[in-house]
């Protein structure tokens, strides 16, 4: 139910065991679970609870009323229609059967939905774009920065710095419900319940290609566009942590291909309140090896600017081995499809043991490729290597009862581990390759 229909706010479920029900209520911050009723011994609050639920009307159950669903040329679409403050009437047509919409699946969380869209008022305003536009709705948590004030802030960046500017994904406009799903929590008198909130988000970019579907120099050239707008960003206070081939696009621009680093919703600023740098974010297949722990899921590890530059490592390898030419091979040949479906810590040892065996991996990669995916496997190794035996010996030197020292990082800390990459004789290879002219 939350993913067939748009922008769903909650599912209510009755559950009935023997004679004792329990109603359920799902939203995007958790699940709520009442009381159970006997409908023998209390058979009066049953029926009431019945004529209740009788009149209630789809936006009772939960549906959205903002997104009205109509046919256009036999398709599904949901029409969406609101006043704004710069633009006027925005006017938004959601193209929801579209082969291209890309939807997230679950019970709690983002559920993010990415929609082919059109607007005549954002036409008017931005113009005509070769690949159209595109909506992307999701729940993300109150309390975080929003998406579009982390955007804002990436924009003033890319003014002043050539390898982000026309590498950022490119906001027409932005809107934010008022619907939080503390609310209701607050009402029950649930405790905390503010913790995990969740606001429903729409916006709409100019639609891009993914990653995917490059391969050998090209996939190389756009995915290292990212890693250049990456850095930067990282080392001006803009925090990206969740590095995976969703969120790795491109665009064509004078007859180049232009990396662009997307997805913003679980970023964070450097002048952000709280403790985020130890919150764990990001797609588990992708995830540095450090944050697939125990304590990382704890929130005991710092995240750092290492941990996202791993993160590209895994994208490349994952594509190379999951992809030949750009589309998918089938699933008995893909050898890291289980990734996906396991847990932090178990994924965490499968790719430990994906480092130490790579050479026994079947690859239909050209050999520049290869060689350079391989380097990028054995650089990884070696720093996991020479961290571990670093920590084994300041804990060797240390006193009783003396505290661990932090993973924190200096700006040459971040310089030098990309350095590690980008020295290495495939990597400059490569890049050859990509601009033979240079």
């Amino acid at each position: 139910m939350f993913a067939a229909n748009l922008a769903v706010n909650y599912l209510i479920n009755l559950t009935v065991i023997d004679d004792v029900m329990w109603i359920w209520y799902y939203d995007r911050q958790g699940i709520i679970q009442s009381s159970g009723i006997n409908f023998i011994q209390d058979l009066p609050r049953f029926m009431v609870l019945l004529y209740a639920l009788q009149r209630f009307d789809p936006h009772d159950w939960g549906r959205n009323k903002d997104f009205l669903p109509v046919e256009v040329e036999g398709k599904r679409c949901h029409e969406f229609k609101i006043k704004d403050d710069k633009i006027g009437e925005v006017d938004l047509l959601l193209h929801t059967d579209h082969d291209d919409r890309v939807t997230r699946y679950g019970l709690q969380g983002r559920a993010t939905n990415i929609i082919p869209v059109t607007s005549e008022a954002l036409t008017k305003k931005y113009g005509n774009f070769q690949d159209g536009m595109v909506a992307k709705i999701f729940w993300g948590e109150a309390s975080r920065t929003s998406e579009p004030e982390i955007l804002k802030r990436v924009e003033e960046i890319a003014e002043a710095h050539d390898t982000v500017k026309g590498h950022i994904p490119e906001l027409f406009w932005h809107h934010t419900f008022t619907n939080l799903t503390s609310t209701i929590r607050e009402a029950l008198g649930i405790p905390e319940p503010t913790t995990g909130s969740r606001v429903l988000y729409i916006l709409v970019f100019r639609k891009l290609h993914p990653i995917t579907k490059l391969h050998g120099k090209e996939l190389f050239d756009v995915w290292y566009q990212c890693i250049l707008c990456h850095v930067t960003l990282w080392k001006e206070g803009v925090f990206h942590r969740d590095v995976s081939p969703g969120n790795l696009m491109w665009y064509w621009k004078d007859g180049k291909r232009m990396g662009v680093l997307n997805d913003y919703d679980l970023s964070s600023l450097i002048d952000d309140r709280g403790p985020q740098g130890n919150e764990c974010t990001g797609t588990i297949p992708f995830m540095a090896l450090d944050l697939l722990t125990a304590e990382a899921q704890r929130g005991e590890v710092k995240h750092l600017y290492r941990h996202d530059l791993e993160s590209f490592m895994w994208v490349f390898i994952w594509i190379c081995f999951h992809y030949r030419e750009g589309v998918i091979i089938p699933a008995a040949l893909r050898p890291f499809d289980d990734w996906a479906r396991l847990d932090a810590v178990t994924c965490g040892k499968k790719k430990f043991y994906f480092l130490f065996r790579v050479l026994d991996y079947h690859s239909h990669l050209e050999p520049s490729v290869w060689r350079f995916l391989v380097q990028c496997v054995a650089v990884l190794k070696r720093d996991i290597d020479r961290r571990s035996n670093l920590r084994l010996e300041k804990l060797l030197s240390m006193m009783p009862g003396e505290a661990e020292p932090s993973n924190d990082e200096e700006l040459e800390d971040i310089d030098g581990f990309l350095l590690k990459f980008t020295n290495t004789q495939s990597w400059v290879e490569l890049s050859k390759l990509s601009h033979p002219s240079q």
